[in-house]
């Protein structure tokens, strides 16, 4: 036997080792090196009953992306707790991150079979239904939602999201309209009601996204529609204002610097668009957008070279970037 063959049968059973190893590690619910997951197992030795223990068990393992040990352990929560309705709504979460949205559905209608008129559990198995992109079936909960509760301003967003995805944009409106009148802090019903507004070339859509801003006067992303709006309509000053208020807001949000530096770049204020540019690569490194455009700035200010490891940076980055390769070939003639 030779020792080139001894070493490979070595290799091999190493191998094997390891991945009976990580396996053995991934059937007991251990990640490796994990202080806090070592503290609750010893718990659980102690405490095996404890439903609580195996919960957060369950729960650590779920946001630390352990799905399918997430997933038996909540099994074994509900065995011992099967009335708790949280229970099957966290399994069913838990389902649907694994790619298991069969499993996700008949968790939900399990609680529902217990608690047929549970309004959480309905609006809940109404998103699934959603997600999945089932709308006939994700409506018809909804319609159950509200027989029980008829004026249920969460069931007439989730209808308008509904109908907003099949394309029946009337309909999505009365939704969200609804959802406001029965709940005028409703954010996201404002938010939606603003892009049906704009897509229809309808200037409420201002009053709809200054709706959602007097509900909560930081939302960034109520904001950033209002911002948007103004800058696709050239309305240029209130644009740029607009997203001044979010950096004061947020001064880590890379999409008001990209915006307002194509503003500039668009009016060809080479300087204050390369001042956001800049601070946008700074503060978001792995955007390829950040790069390009800073590019752009260099290739107008004739600066090939800086130019040039711009784009490729963006490339490098997002291989399939098809403005930032364009432009590099452009420099190359």
């Amino acid at each position: 036997m030779t020792r080139k063959y001894i070493m490979l049968l070595i290799v091999s059973f190493l191998i094997l080792f390891s991945c009976k190893n990580d396996s053995d590690n991934r059937k007991s619910g251990n990640l490796p090196d994990d202080p806090t997951l070592e503290q609750i197992n010893s718990l659980l030795k102690k405490h095996p009953e404890d439903i609580n223990l195996l919960k957060e068990r369950a729960k650590y393992l779920y946001h630390n992306d352990k799905l399918d040990e997430a997933i038996e352990d909540m099994k074994k929560v509900i065995s011992k707790d099967s009335l708790n309705p949280q229970n099957y709504h966290l399994l069913a979460d838990m389902y649907l991150d694994n790619a298991q949205s069969r499993y996700s559905i008949r968790t939900m209608e399990k609680v529902i079979s217990i608690y047929p008129e549970r309004i959480p559990s309905l609006l809940k198995l109404s998103e699934i239904y959603f997600i999945v992109k089932q709308y006939d079936k994700s409506i018809a909960t909804i319609n159950s939602i509200l027989y029980f509760s008829p004026n249920n301003p969460e069931a007439y967003f989730m209808l308008g999201v509904n109908f907003k995805e099949l394309k029946q944009l009337a309909k999505a409106r009365n939704s969200f309209l609804t959802a406001v009148e029965n709940n005028p802090e409703h954010i996201d019903a404002w938010l939606e009601l603003g892009q049906i507004a704009e897509e229809q070339n309808d200037s409420m859509a201002i009053t709809y996204y200054k709706n959602a801003i007097l509900v909560d006067t930081t939302n960034i992303e109520a904001y950033h529609h209002l911002a948007f709006y103004y800058q696709n309509h050239n309305d240029i000053e209130k644009a740029i204002k607009t997203y001044r208020k979010i950096i004061g807001f947020n001064p880590t949000y890379s999409s008001a610097y990209l915006n307002t530096g194509i503003i500039y770049l668009k009016q060809d204020s080479l300087k204050q668009a390369f001042e956001n540019f800049n601070i946008m690569v700074n503060i978001d490194k792995t955007n390829p957008k950040a790069y390009y455009f800073r590019g752009l700035v260099h290739y107008l200010n004739h600066e090939n070279k800086k130019a040039k490891a711009d784009f490729e940076q963006a490339l490098k980055i997002n291989p399939e970037y098809e403005d930032a390769a364009q432009m590099l070939k452009k420099l190359m003639k």
